[in-house]
Formats: structure tokens, C-alpha cells, sequence
């Protein structure tokens, strides 16, 4: 997969002494590029760092994502629509680690999300806006994959594995 960059980057603004404004009501949101075909994609990363959770568009371009939460599916499972990754304008969503910085924030039924590769950046080189009914449904699906995934009783995988080896 590949990381899909915008061509400039999207700052926040300055006052007249130079210190960073830190609100998401002085950013240009009409110049945030429409992503029309947003996905969200789970991909296993090896035992030890298991499964991840990749924001994608339908060329497999990673467009965001969440390099520090391993094992994404174990969370999954016990989430549901309140608690996925979204807030409003004036409290997004927000989350760090080392090297990465993501905030996701709905405004007028657009979810409008900024990575940044350092904790605290005021500079992003990846933001874009979703419909917020794409956005959702995308989560509904992955939380309703996973849910699905895990409810398969385990006695069938042990059953099929006990009938298999009967002629052995």
C-alpha cells in the first residue's frame, strides 16, 4: 500500500505575535479535498504488532492511519458507533504517540481529518474530508466484520480439525 500525501501542506494559523492558533474554526475547510471513495481497511501486521486499522481510497492508497494502535481488532470488537474516532469542531477526536498526531472532527455533515508526523505539529501533510455518512458506515461495517469474525464458535474450527484427523 501506498501513502497518499496532499501536494502542500495545511498549517494553522498565526496571531500577530506569531503563536499558533490553535483552533480548527480559523482553517480554510472548503479547501480540504473530498475523499468520495473512503474506506477503511484492517491489515495484519505480524505476530507481534497484529492487526492495524488503515484509512484507504479505493486505489489502496493508505490516506491515514493509526501506526500505534496494534491489535486494533481486539478493541473492535467491543466498540460501537459512540465511540469510533470522531468529535466536533471544538473537540476533535485527537490522538499521539511518537512520530504521529491524528484529529478527526465532524462539521457540517463532512468528517474532516489532519495526520501530522510529529505529536503537537502544527503543520499537516495529510488532511481531507469524508461525507459523515460514508465515514460512519465505514466503521459500522469494520466494528460488524469484526463482531462477525469473533462469533464464529470455536468448537466448529475444533470439530472440523477432530474429523479431519479421524482417518489418520
Amino acid at each position: 500500500m501506498k501513502y497518499r500525501k496532499n501536494s502542500k501542506k495545511l498549517a494553522f494559523k498565526k496571531d500577530k505575535e506569531g503563536n499558533t492558533i490553535w483552533s480548527f474554526t480559523c482553517l480554510d475547510l472548503d479547501e480540504f479535498p473530498l475523499i468520495d471513495d473512503f474506506k477503511i481497511k484492517i491489515k495484519y501486521n505480524g505476530e507481534y504488532l497484529g492487526n492495524h486499522l488503515y484509512f484507504i481510497n479505493t486505489q489502496n492508497e493508505i490516506l491515514a492511519s493509526f501506526p500505534w494502535w496494534d491489535h486494533v481488532d481486539k478493541d473492535l470488537i467491543n466498540m460501537n458507533i459512540e465511540n469510533i474516532p470522531l468529535g466536533p469542531i471544538n473537540g476533535a477526536f485527537d490522538d499521539l504517540e511518537q512520530g504521529w498526531h491524528i484529529y478527526i472532527f465532524e462539521h457540517n455533515n463532512y468528517v474532516y481529518i489532519l495526520e501530522g508526523e510529529e505529536p503537537c505539529c502544527e503543520e499537516f501533510e495529510v488532511w481531507f474530508k469524508v461525507n459523515k455518512e460514508v465515514y460512519i458506515n465505514e466503521w459500522i461495517k469494520k466494528i460488524n466484520d469484526i463482531k462477525n469474525i469473533n462469533s464464529i464458535p470455536l468448537i466448529s474450527f475444533k470439530c472440523n480439525k477432530f474429523i479431519s484427523n479421524i482417518g489418520n
